[in-house]
């Protein structure tokens, strides 16, 4: 099994951020809000949706739920990774 560079990862980390951001903001809430539904501090959210942070998945699907989008939703790669 061939080993994925240090790149993919933070780029897999930017879209699954960035998908969560667009469905944050389709439902127009703030990163105080969403702080408050998930129990997830804002200050890391943000962080969360620049592909800043490492996250594991239980924290990817408390986000989710907070949203209340399906984890797939978040992590949809049909149009590559970052968008041009």
């Amino acid at each position: 099994m061939a080993h994925m560079g240090e790149n993919v990862y933070t780029e897999i980390r930017k879209k699954i951020g960035k998908n969560f951001k667009k469905q944050r903001e389709k439902q127009k809430l703030s990163l105080r809000q969403v702080e408050a539904i998930t129990g997830i501090g804002f200050s890391w959210i943000s962080k969360f949706e620049k592909g800043m942070v490492n996250f594991e998945i239980d924290t990817l699907v408390k986000l989710s739920s907070g949203l209340n989008v399906y984890l797939r939703d978040l992590c949809d790669f049909t149009h590559g990774f970052v968008d041009e």
